[in-house]
């Protein structure tokens, strides 16, 4: 577990009133207009930038969001380093971030060329969370104090590739959610808010700055609608929100239920699309419009007319009624609550309403390209 370093008065006051909104305005100005002029220069020179990409959304947008959010986490690190004269943090923390900035080197690459199947991108994925294993061993899973987990951790052997496979998993399934205005960057802030609520040492000043590039990025993609994670920023979100659950899990700080449901639906929606399409008789790695986001969509569009306000009610819907809800319920009643019981409710509403939406003979055909982490 890392411990916090000490801050001198002088950066204390740049993370507080107006000093911190001004900073923190201009980072995220800066950010954009760095995002901005890389998709330019990116449509320029060939790269991909169809609405198919997108999700739901049926408009050419731009998918490097991911660089808004990782320049802002950098540029705010190089901002509180350049105070003090050294870096903020150490540690864990700064094998989390790397573990990030290596999933969102493999995203951004794929968001630039398009030209990396599913199984090379597993495939670095997995060498990238190998060698940060090899660097530290604080993102291997201890036992949590659960029967149901603890049976498995409890043998060394099994710890490792239980949490090597953790940490491949979730930022493909971020990938898989991220087809709605808001839906992953909504859901990641409610994450890193409720993170943020134990004392994780260094870790807790990272989400800090997660959370403001995660509010920014919301702010950017709802109001213009024109601008998405893409596999850089979701891969990035996965691996950083990842890699900190597992510290706040080894550390005991916040139930092991109550963390799983703030991150139940992208973990739900990649699980459960691997499922039928596996029952169906297609490759698990298909892409379909069959997502639950994508079934609610077509149904709040058809009631409103509206497609953008659709999208925008789907994603943000989605992360408030999933994410949002177990964090509320932590704020009223903390450690006290039955979060295994409300975990296993997610589930059960997840399928009723997937199975009321779903419109009756629609096969869940795969559409044009197969990949890990698509829509």
């Amino acid at each position: 577990m890392t411990t916090r370093l000490e801050r001198p008065e002088q950066i204390d006051s740049a993370l507080s009133g107006w000093p911190l909104l001004t900073v923190s305005a201009l980072l995220g100005g800066v950010s954009a207009v760095l995002a901005v002029l890389l998709a330019r220069w990116v449509t320029n020179h060939g790269g991909l930038d169809s609405p198919d990409k997108h999700g739901i959304s049926g408009v050419r947008a731009c998918r490097l969001g991911g660089v808004l959010i990782v320049s802002y986490i950098l540029l705010s690190i190089l901002y509180h380093s350049a105070l003090t004269s050294r870096l903020v943090f150490a540690g864990s923390t700064l094998w989390v971030l790397a573990l990030g900035l290596l999933f969102f080197a493999i995203g951004l690459f794929e968001d630039i060329k398009g030209i990396l199947s599913a199984r090379i991108r597993l495939l670095w994925m997995f060498i990238s969370v190998i060698l940060i294993f090899a660097l530290t061993p604080d993102l291997v899973l201890k036992p949590l104090g659960e029967p149901v987990f603890d049976f498995f951790l409890s043998v060394s052997w099994l710890a490792l590739p239980i949490s090597l496979l953790a940490l491949v998993f979730l930022p493909n399934a971020f990938n898989a959610a991220d087809g709605a205005n808001g839906l992953v960057s909504g859901t990641s802030l409610f994450v890193v808010l409720a993170l943020n609520h134990a004392a994780l040492g260094d870790m807790n000043f990272l989400l800090d700055i997660a959370a403001g590039s995660c509010l920014i990025f919301l702010v950017y993609n709802v109001v213009t609608a024109k601008v998405y994670l893409g596999d850089g920023g979701a891969y990035f979100l996965g691996a950083l929100l990842g890699g900190a659950m597992i510290i706040c899990a080894n550390a005991g700080a916040l139930p092991v239920w109550y963390m799983l449901s703030l991150i139940f639906y992208p973990v739900a929606e990649f699980l459960w699309s691997i499922i039928r399409r596996t029952f169906s008789g297609q490759s698990p790695m298909a892409a379909d419009n069959l997502h639950f986001h994508n079934l609610l969509y077509a149904k709040l569009r058809l009631l409103t007319g509206w497609p953008i306000r659709a999208n925008t009610i789907t994603g943000l819907g989605i992360a408030c009624l999933f994410a949002g809800l177990p964090y509320l319920i932590w704020l009223a009643m903390g450690a006290t609550f039955q979060w295994m019981w409300l975990y296993a409710t997610q589930w059960a509403f997840y399928l009723c309403v997937w199975f009321a939406l779903r419109p009756e003979g629609v096969p869940a055909a795969p559409l044009e390209k197969s990949e890990v982490g698509q829509n």
